[in-house]
């Protein structure tokens, strides 16, 4: 693929411009991008573990 000309550049902000790109197809050689994490399933756990009996009001034991 061609890459198309930009007129709007200055000789210099083109060659800068190139530099970049070469500089990023270096990068993506070098260094793959990681795969991604498997997706976790939600666990019917509270955030912060378990929930405190007293604020729930079901964690008593009536009589």
């Amino acid at each position: 693929m061609v890459a198309p000309t930009l007129p709007h550049l200055s000789p210099a902000q083109r060659e800068r411009l190139e530099q970049l790109a070469d500089a990023v197809r270096l990068r993506t050689a070098l260094y793959p991008a990681p795969k991604p994490a498997p997706a976790r399933r939600r666990s019917r756990q509270y955030p912060g573990g378990r929930p405190h009996l007293w604020r729930t009001g079901r964690g008593r034991r009536r009589r």
